[in-house]
C-alpha cells in the first residue's frame, strides 16, 4: 500500500487541470443536509432573499442552521435554499459583513446585512501566511482593493499615493510613457537604495511587475514596516515590503461575470502662466534699460504686438492636448465544493498629451487566472497572468521641446506655421510642434508572462507542507527611428537635413525570475486558549538578464534600410553595438517564524532570516536578519472587561529586529575592464585601451536595527479604530564611495563606512457611522519620518545643482538645500554702502540684499546656511464616503504639510539667461521705486551685475512645498435590485470621476506635488528644480460603470 502512494500522488497531480476543467462553473446551491443534526422528517424547505444595506442582493452568503452542518449560499439574486425545522435558528454571514441571526419560521424574503463596524477578525496577508487584525504584532497597513480599481491611474504606484500612513509617492513626471515616481514606505534609510521589497501572491516580484498588474485584479494590499512584519523577508526589507493578494475564486459560489468600464479625458494644465506679447516686448525693454543696455523693441513693434494680441497662441498651448484615457474590464468568478477559479482581462489605453503623429501614447494588455482544487489532503493552485505593454513617443528630444515652448514669448510672428508642408521656425530658431511631428519615432513593446504553482499537503491536523515554484519570464523591445525635419527658417531659407542624420536602432533586453519555496507550517490551538504557530522553510530566488543594442548610422531617410555608408561602428553618426549586457543574481534563505497566542490576549513571536547572495564574496555572502515582536490585548484582562464592552478594543504592540538591504552591483566584488576603440595615437595610428574599476571583495550586507512601539484602540463599540506608532531605525554598513585623489586612475569601489537614523510616527484613523439612512466612513493616515547622517566619507560633500548647492553632512539630514539667505532688497545707496556685497559687483537699489552670516563684510561661500529638505514630512490621506439609498460619494485628499521646493531658471528669472526670452505672471511682482515691498528684485538683463547679485542660489530659490490636493471625487448611482433583476444582473452602477481636480498650495504657479530629487537624496543631482521643463501636469474627467451578472 505505501509504494502506490506516490502513483496516486502523480495521479492527482496530473490531473489537476482536468479536474478544474470539470468544475467549471457550479449548479446553483440548493444545500441538502450534511449530517444528522436535523430531523429528516421533520424538516421543510426555507427559502430567502439577502440583501446588503443599498438593497442589492448578495451573493455568496452563507447561510448555515444553527447547531448543524446544513448550509447552502446565495445566488446570483441572494436567493438560498435550505431544509431545516421550523423551530431552527438560521445564520447568514458574509465577508465585510456582521453576521445576522434569523428564525426558520420568519418571513426571510427581504433578510438585510449590514456593513461590519469591528475589522479586528479581517484577515491581514503577513510574510508567508495571514493573520487577523485582532491578533497582528507588527506594523501592518492594508489597502484594499476597491480603494484602487476605480482610480483613473495609470499603474499601482501612483494608485498607493496618500493610502497607507507613510507610504510616500512623489512623481517626477506624468508622462504615461516615460513616468518617473519615487516609492518610501517610512522615510530613507539608506543613501543606496530606500525603495520597497515588492511580493505579488508570495513571490518576489520587482516595482515594474508591480506596476504592470491591473488594478481590478488586486484583492488587497499589505504595507509590511517594521521589523516583527518584515524580517521574515530580510536582507531587502529594511525599506519595508509590499504584498499584493490578488483575487481568486470562492468556494460554492456560482459563477459571477462583472465587467467594467472607465472612459474619460486627461486635460493638460500649467500652473504658470506668460503674459501678453507687447507686456513681455517692454517689460524685456525695461531689464536691458536697467542693465544700461538699448532696448530692442521699438515703441513701433510694441504696439504692433498690441494690435495682434487676439492672435496670439503660446507655445505650450499648440503642443498640448486633450487626450482619451480608456479602461475596460472583465472578470469571471466561482467556485464549487472544492475548487475556485478566477479568470480576468483588461485593456488600459492612454494617449499622449502630446501633439504628434505616430498614434503616440501607452496601451497594456492584461490576462489573469487563478485557480485552485482540493484532492484529499491535497491543496494544488495555479496563478497564471500575460500582459503585453505598447507605447510609442516622438524621437524629439523631450526636455527641449518642455523647455523651449515655455520659454518662447507669445507673440503673434512666433504661431507655428507651415510652408510647403514644412514648419517654420519662429524668431527664436525652433519650433517645438514641428519636432513632435517629426516622423521619426521611439516604440517601446514589452511582455511579461508569470506564473505559480502551488501545493499543500496536510500531513497531520495543524500541519502541512507547502511548496511554491513561480517563474517570471520578461521581454523589452525598444525600436527607434531618427529622422529629423527640413524647415524653414524666418528669413525663408530652406535648412535641409543631412544623410547622417538618419539613424535606427534596435535594443533587446531579456529577463527571467525564478523563485521555489518549501515551507513546513504547524498553527493549532491547544484547551482553546493556547494558540501556537511556526514555520520553516527554504527558499531560492535567482535572476538572469541579458540584452543587447545595435544602431545605424547613415540609413537609407525613406525606406529605414542599411545604405552603402551604413555604419554600426561607433561614431557620431548614430552607429554602435553592444552585445554583452548581462546580469546574474541568486540568493538562497532558511527562514522561520515561531509564534504563541494565549487567549488573544498575550501574544509573542519570533522570525529569522538566513540570506546567502552571489553578489558577495563567500566569506561575507550570509546574513542572520532576526525580529522579535510582543502584545497585549489589555481590554481581555478581567479588569478592563467592562471597558471593552462598553467603549472598545485596546491592544500594546512591541517589536525590534535587523533588517537588511542588499543594494550592490552584481559584480561589484570584482574587478572589470573595459575595452575602447580610438582616443589614443599608437606608432600614427588610433589605437584601442583597456580601462578598468576596481573591485572590492569585503563588501557586505547593509543592516538596519529597527525599533517599533503600537497602539491599536477602537472606541464607539469598534465603529472609530485608531492605530498609532513611533519607530526609530539605525542603519550601519552603507555602501558609499570613498574619498580618494583625482590622480588614482580608475573609481574607487565602494565600502561599508556609512550610517544614518530614520525616526517617524503615524496615525491611522477610521470612522463608521450610521445617520438614519446615510452611511458614513471618514479615514485619516498622517506619517512624519526625519532622517539623518551619522557617517558620511569626507564629513560633507557639497554640490552644485545648476543654480543652487545641495549640501550632505554628517548630523544633518539626507541632503538640504544649501546657499546664501535673503534680506528683501536693497532700498537705497546709502543701504548698499552700510552693508556687505558680493567682492566685485556693483549693486543698485532693488537688488537682492543677502544675511552676512560671519560678520566679516563680504558675501561668500562662508555665508551659505542650510535653506531646506526636499524630503516630504507630514504625509496625509484624507478619504469620505457617503452611501444613501443606492447613492454614492467619495473624495479623497491627499498631501504633504512640510517640504523644500526649489525653482530655477525661467521659473525664478525673468528673461533668463540667454535662452529664455520671457517673464511669467507670479514674476510680476518685482520691485521698482514705487513698489519697494516686492516679491521678486528688479528687472535686469542677463550678464549684467544686478543678474548676477540677484540670482547666486539663495533662499529666493527655494519655496514652501507643502500642499494638499483633491486626488479623486466620485458620485455613482447603483440601480434598484428590481430593476435589474429582470435583465439577468445583479449589480448595476454609474458614476463620474475626478481626478487631480484642487490644490491647496504656498505658490499657485507650482506643482507641488512634483519631486525634486530621487528617493535617497540623489547625490551629485543637477537637475533638481526643472520640474517645468518636463510633461505636463494633469487633470482627469470621466465616466464609468460596473456590471456584475
Amino acid at each position: 500500500m505505501k509504494k502506490s502512494r506516490p502513483k496516486r500522488l502523480w495521479f492527482a497531480l496530473g490531473g489537476f487541470l482536468a479536474v478544474a476543467a470539470i468544475a467549471g462553473s457550479p449548479q446553483q446551491v440548493f444545500a441538502e443536509p450534511q449530517s444528522t443534526g436535523v430531523n429528516q422528517e421533520a424538516t421543510v424547505t426555507v427559502k430567502g432573499t439577502v440583501f446588503d444595506e443599498n438593497d442589492e442582493p448578495v451573493i455568496g452568503a452563507s447561510v448555515v442552521v444553527k447547531g448543524t452542518k446544513v448550509s447552502a449560499v446565495t445566488d446570483i439574486d441572494g436567493n438560498f435554499s435550505i431544509r431545516c425545522k421550523k423551530s431552527d435558528k438560521i445564520v447568514i454571514s458574509y465577508v465585510g459583513y456582521d453576521p445576522i441571526e434569523v428564525s426558520a419560521s420568519a418571513n426571510l424574503s427581504d433578510i438585510k446585512l449590514q456593513a461590519k463596524s469591528e475589522l479586528l477578525d479581517d484577515v491581514v496577508v503577513i510574510g508567508y501566511g495571514t493573520t487577523t487584525r485582532r491578533a497582528a504584532v507588527g506594523a501592518v497597513d492594508q489597502v484594499k482593493g476597491e480603494k484602487i480599481a476605480e482610480r483613473p491611474v495609470l499603474n499601482m504606484t501612483q494608485a498607493m499615493q496618500g493610502a497607507a500612513p507613510n507610504v510616500i509617492i512623489q512623481s517626477n513626471s506624468y508622462d504615461p510613457n516615460n513616468q518617473s515616481t519615487t516609492f518610501n514606505v517610512r522615510g530613507v534609510t539608506s543613501t543606496t537604495s530606500s525603495s520597497p521589497l515588492f511580493v505579488i501572491d508570495g513571490v518576489v516580484a520587482d516595482d515594474g511587475a508591480f506596476n504592470r498588474l491591473n488594478p481590478n485584479d488586486v484583492e488587497n494590499i499589505s504595507v509590511l514596516k517594521d521589523a516583527g512584519a518584515s524580517a521574515i523577508y530580510g536582507s531587502r526589507s529594511a525599506a519595508g515590503v509590499i504584498l499584493v493578494t490578488t483575487k481568486s475564486g470562492k468556494k460554492d459560489t456560482p459563477a459571477t461575470v462583472t465587467f467594467s468600464a472607465n472612459v474619460g479625458w486627461q486635460d493638460p494644465y500649467y500652473p504658470f502662466d506668460t503674459v501678453d506679447g507687447y507686456q513681455n516686448a517692454w517689460l524685456y525693454n525695461q531689464a536691458l534699460l536697467n542693465s544700461g543696455l538699448a532696448p530692442r523693441f521699438t515703441p513701433e513693434d510694441i504696439q504692433d504686438l498690441y494690435n495682434h494680441r487676439a492672435e496670439e497662441v503660446w507655445s505650450v498651448d499648440e503642443i498640448s492636448k486633450t487626450a482619451l484615457q480608456q479602461k475596460y474590464n472583465v472578470m469571471v468568478q466561482g467556485g464549487s465544493k472544492n475548487t475556485t477559479y478566477m479568470f480576468s482581462l483588461g485593456y488600459y489605453n492612454q494617449a499622449s498629451n502630446l501633439v504628434g503623429k505616430n498614434n503616440q501614447g501607452i496601451q497594456r494588455y492584461n490576462m489573469r487566472m487563478n485557480i485552485g482544487t482540493d484532492i484529499g489532503r491535497f491543496h494544488i493552485g495555479a496563478i497564471m497572468q500575460f500582459t503585453r505593454n505598447n507605447s510609442m513617443m516622438s524621437d524629439a528630444y523631450l526636455f527641449n521641446v518642455y523647455a523651449d515652448s515655455r520659454r518662447t514669448p507669445k507673440y503673434y510672428y512666433n504661431n507655428t506655421t507651415m510652408r510647403d508642408g514644412l514648419y517654420v521656425n519662429n524668431s527664436y530658431g525652433g519650433s517645438p510642434v514641428g519636432a513632435l511631428n517629426s516622423p521619426g519615432y521611439n516604440k517601446y513593446r514589452n511582455n511579461d508572462w508569470s506564473g505559480t504553482i502551488n501545493a499543500d499537503f496536510k500531513i497531520i491536523e495543524g500541519l502541512k507542507l507547502r511548496g511554491v515554484f513561480g517563474a517570471d519570464v520578461n521581454n523589452q523591445m525598444r525600436s527607434s527611428r531618427s529622422m529629423p525635419r527640413e524647415y524653414y527658417s524666418p528669413d525663408g531659407s530652406l535648412q535641409t537635413v543631412s544623410a547622417k542624420d538618419y539613424s535606427a536602432s534596435n535594443w533587446n533586453y531579456d529577463s527571467y525570475r525564478l523563485n521555489s519555496q518549501i515551507l513546513l507550517d504547524f498553527n493549532r490551538t491547544f484547551k482553546d486558549v493556547h494558540i501556537v504557530n511556526a514555520m520553516f522553510g527554504f527558499t531560492n530566488e535567482s535572476w538572469t538578464g541579458s540584452g543587447n543594442e545595435v544602431s545605424q548610422g547613415y540609413i537609407d531617410p525613406d525606406l529605414g534600410t542599411p545604405s552603402e555608408d551604413t555604419t554600426t561602428e561607433n561614431s557620431a553618426f548614430g552607429g554602435h553595438t553592444f552585445l554583452n549586457d548581462r546580469g546574474r543574481t541568486s540568493i538562497s534563505s532558511l527562514i522561520g517564524r515561531a509564534g504563541y497566542n494565549y487567549a488573544d490576549r498575550y501574544m509573542a513571536e519570533f522570525t529569522f532570516r538566513y540570506d546567502g547572495s552571489n553578489k558577495f564574496h563567500k566569506d561575507y555572502r550570509w546574513g542572520f536578519f532576526p525580529s522579535v515582536s510582543l502584545g497585549w490585548r489589555a481590554t481581555e484582562e478581567e479588569f478592563l472587561k467592562r471597558y471593552q464592552q462598553n467603549v472598545g478594543d485596546l491592544k500594546l504592540r512591541l517589536s525590534w529586529g535587523i533588517l537588511g538591504n542588499q543594494a550592490v552591483g552584481d559584480f561589484d566584488r570584482f574587478t572589470t575592464y573595459q575595452l575602447y576603440s580610438g582616443g589614443l595615437v599608437f606608432n600614427n595610428q588610433a589605437a584601442g585601451w583597456a580601462g578598468f574599476n576596481s573591485g572590492q571583495d569585503d563588501l557586505t550586507w547593509e543592516k538596519t536595527k529597527t525599533y517599533n512601539i503600537g497602539i491599536d484602540a477602537t472606541f464607539f463599540k469598534n465603529a472609530l479604530q485608531v492605530s498609532i506608532d513611533g519607530f526609530y531605525k539605525r542603519t550601519t554598513d552603507i555602501l558609499q564611495t570613498p574619498r580618494y585623489p583625482g590622480i588614482y586612475g580608475t573609481s574607487v569601489p565602494r565600502a561599508n563606512i556609512g550610517e544614518m537614523s530614520n525616526r517617524g510616527w503615524e496615525l491611522s484613523i477610521q470612522y463608521y457611522l450610521k445617520t438614519g439612512e446615510f452611511n458614513h466612513n471618514f479615514n485619516l493616515n498622517l506619517g512624519d519620518t526625519q532622517n539623518k547622517l551619522l557617517k558620511y566619507p569626507g564629513h560633507e560633500n557639497i554640490w552644485n545643482m545648476d543654480g543652487l548647492y545641495a549640501i550632505q553632512r554628517e548630523g544633518m539630514p539626507l541632503m538640504n538645500y544649501y546657499g546664501l539667505e535673503t534680506k528683501g532688497m536693497f532700498q537705497s545707496y546709502e543701504e548698499i554702502e552700510s552693508s556687505a556685497t558680493l567682492p566685485g559687483i556693483a549693486v543698485q537699489p532693488g537688488d537682492v540684499k543677502y544675511v552676512d552670516q560671519n560678520g566679516d563684510g563680504v558675501i561668500d561661500n562662508n555665508d551659505r546656511v542650510v535653506l531646506g529638505n526636499p524630503f516630504p514630512r507630514y504625509t496625509f490621506g484624507f478619504t469620505y464616503g457617503l452611501n444613501w439609498r443606492g447613492f454614492d460619494f467619495s473624495m479623497f485628499w491627499q498631501g504633504v504639510g512640510k517640504r523644500s521646493q526649489y525653482v530655477r531658471g525661467e521659473m525664478l528669472e525673468p528673461f533668463h539667461a540667454n535662452y529664455s526670452w520671457i517673464i511669467y505672471k507670479h514674476q510680476l511682482d518685482f520691485w521698482t521705486p514705487t513698489n519697494t515691498d516686492a516679491e521678486y528684485p528688479r528687472l535686469s538683463a542677463s550678464g549684467s551685475s544686478s543678474y548676477t547679485n540677484n540670482y547666486k542660489g539663495s533662499s529666493l530659490n527655494v519655496h514652501n512645498g507643502a500642499y494638499a490636493r483633491l486626488k479623486n471625487l466620485t458620485l455613482g448611482y447603483s440601480l434598484p435590485a428590481k430593476v435589474i433583476r429582470t435583465l439577468g444582473m445583479s449589480k448595476c452602477r454609474f458614476y463620474v470621476t475626478g481626478e487631480n481636480l484642487w490644490t491647496i498650495c504656498n505658490k499657485s504657479w507650482i506643482d507641488p506635488e512634483v519631486s525634486n530629487v530621487s528617493s535617497t537624496g540623489g547625490e551629485g543631482d543637477t537637475s533638481a528644480g526643472r520640474y517645468y521643463r518636463s510633461y505636463p501636469s494633469l487633470r482627469y474627467y470621466g465616466v464609468g460603470i460596473d456590471v456584475t451578472f
